[in-house]
């Protein structure tokens, strides 16, 4: 299931928010902050933006046994 949430257009037209930006949702106390993501931080692999999502582990496994000596 996944949540959605609408961003209201004044907000979106102030902020420069447009279908495809992404947008990162940050615990802050009691509340949600909601933070755009900068084209810097975009240019990045995206790795690191799965990562913040809890989308893929933060370090790679690793397949191979480990060998007890």
């Amino acid at each position: 299931m996944k949540g959605r949430a609408l961003v209201p257009k004044k907000l979106c037209q102030r902020f420069g928010i447009k279908p495809g930006t992404l947008l990162d949702w940050q615990e802050d106390g009691d509340s949600i902050r909601l933070v755009k993501i900068s084209s810097a931080s975009k240019s990045k692999s995206g790795l690191d933006w799965l990562r913040r999502l809890g989308r893929i582990p933060a370090a790679p496994r690793d397949s191979r046994k480990v060998r007890q000596p």
